[in-house]
């Protein structure tokens, strides 16, 4: 058992390596210096992987933190009403929602060897023919140890702050452990009986998962918490939860089918159904239904006067424009979500009617990361590529400097004019605002603002349009393999966030504003030009 946990690590090690490797040699400049013989060095790549697990290990405390952060503290803190240091009411909502969640849920949605899209467990087992009793136990070991200590870390900070002792947090999370290999003893015991995978019954997965995430988040605000202290804190119940999770690893030890388990789930055409659910899930917002085409889709003749690449992404754009229009009908619908409310308070709240002008005149630097995330660049970029480049790519003429800008330009204009759509009402709905306060007067002043929120939805479309061309970050098997790509994205995320600390006058920030835009469109073209050629292909 432990040789064979042994090997899986190296594997481990050496496929991640080989990921980090082949990362590397995807960012521009960097990628030149690292060489293909890295792939052979087996101890660099171990090297290499060890390094990574250590740094897992580190960011595994990080991911459980956050998630009893946001999934169980933030719930209690703001259904309890009260202050971190009013443990009275604070606890038993904790205690409640993290036992529903962790201890209950869990368990029963997921299945460490129960679980037909393991792929590491599909290279060990199938392909390098481990044992597959060996291999699993082993890993289930390592699975929950690694949890136990991500989670115990947290926990015992968390105690410190809202107040139990680090002796009920190291109960907690034993207790945790106990009931993941019950939950992990039930899933082998139906799988045994019914031959069906439990994660795979859609109405199983709908009821525990619904059931489970009501349990924990409506009893405490319709004021039913169970108080989860008494059960879990109990030494009997305590003794008992662990005695019966010992006996469910007692009989994970002993369960001689693994082999057969292995056989039956570990396939390559599950692994290829996976492949196909994250194809989807990447893709199918801008896959096109052609049962909802209606002949007015189809039909080109009001566009036979365009030529070229203007015939063709008229064409394109007329089409798929449900792809297109709804994300903008919903982004509109936003807008007048916040504008209706922003109008209750104007009507029947006047007092607070100079607040709201005066926080809509400070708020330039708000609509830039307001604008970004408004931006639907990025998705018609998709479409454009599952639904049209995915195809021409394959064509060298489609790859000219000529035919790319012409391409480039066509599309600029019709990314520009949908997002200049919300950009508008957007703009409409400020100017009513103010209006309706009784501050016309002021209209003139906040010109600026309105100037750049319109640059701003310029901007995204030049951008996204701009990193399509030129890293073109989509592979024909439809995943996204361009580091820089996600880094640049990181950054732009970051900027657009950063410029929330930004205290100016709109005035200047619209200036700002408009320059950037001004000049990264002409580098975008000239850019585009150069490089696209090079770079717009099919990877």
């Amino acid at each position: 058992m432990y040789r064979t946990f042994i090997n899986s690590f190296k594997v481990t090690f050496a496929e991640g390596a080989n990921q980090f490797i082949y990362f590397l040699k995807r960012i521009p400049l960097v990628g030149r210096k690292v060489p293909d013989k890295l792939y052979e060095k087996t101890d660099a790549k171990l090297t290499i992987g060890i390094i990574s697990q250590i740094l897992g290990l580190f960011s595994g405390f990080f991911r459980k933190a956050f998630y009893i952060g946001i999934m169980v503290i933030l719930p209690a803190y703001l259904i309890s009403d009260s202050l971190i240091k009013d443990t009275t009411k604070l606890l038993p909502i904790f205690f409640h929602i993290f036992a529903s969640l962790s201890l209950i849920l869990g368990p029963l949605m997921k299945s460490t060897i129960i679980n037909k899209y393991d792929k590491q467990a599909f290279n060990m087992i199938t392909l390098m023919r481990a044992n597959a009793r060996k291999y699993y136990i082993s890993n289930i070991i390592f699975i929950n140890l690694k949890d136990f200590l991500h989670f115990v870390i947290p926990m015992l900070i968390i105690g410190y702050i809202i107040g139990f002792t680090p002796l009920k947090a190291v109960i907690f999370i034993l207790e945790l452990i106990a009931l993941r290999f019950i939950g992990e003893c039930l899933h082998i015991r139906v799988y045994a009986k019914t031959k069906s995978v439990l994660t795979e019954k859609n109405i199983y997965m709908t009821t525990v998962i619904l059931g489970g995430m009501l349990f924990a988040y409506l009893l405490p605000v319709m004021k039913l918490t169970v108080n989860f202290q008494k059960v879990l804190f109990n030494t009997y119940a305590a003794i008992f939860i662990i005695c019966i999770g010992a006996a469910a690893f007692i009989y994970i030890l002993r369960y001689k089918n693994y082999t057969v388990i292995a056989k039956k789930l570990l396939t390559k055409d599950n692994l290829f159904k996976l492949g196909a659910v994250k194809t989807d899930m990447k893709f199918g917002d801008v896959k096109i239904n052609e049962k909802k085409m209606t002949k007015e889709d189809l039909d080109s003749r009001s566009l036979n006067k365009k030529e070229g690449y203007e015939y063709l992404n008229a064409i394109f754009f007329k089409r798929h424009r449900r792809i297109m229009v709804t994300p903008i009908r919903n982004r509109v619908l936003i807008i007048s979500i916040v504008f209706l409310i922003c109008m209750y308070f104007v009507i029947f709240m006047p007092q607070n009617r100079n607040d709201i002008v005066s926080q809509i005149q400070k708020s330039t630097a708000l609509f830039v990361f307001f604008m970004y995330l408004m931006s639907t660049g990025e998705r018609i970029c998709k479409a454009m590529f599952y639904n049209c480049d995915l195809s021409l790519l394959r064509y060298a003429y489609y790859r000219e400097s000529k035919v790319i800008l012409s391409n480039f330009t066509s599309r600029l204009k019709r990314v520009v004019m949908l997002n200049i759509i919300p950009a508008a009402i957007l703009c409409l709905a400020l100017i009513i605002i103010t209006a309706s306060a009784g501050y016309s007067s002021k209209l003139i002043e906040m010109v600026p603002i309105f100037l750049c929120i319109l640059c701003l939805a310029c901007f995204f479309s030049i951008h996204h349009l701009f990193m399509y061309y030129v890293i073109q970050p989509y592979t024909a098997e439809l995943t996204v393999k361009s580091p820089l790509f996600k880094i640049i994205n990181a950054v732009m995320y970051f900027v657009c966030y950063g410029c929330l600390q930004i205290k100016t006058s709109s005035y200047y920030f619209t200036l700002g504003v408009l320059g950037v835009t001004v000049i990264y469109m002409a580098a975008a073209l000239i850019i585009t030009y150069k490089a696209a050629p090079k770079t717009f292909r099919l990877k």
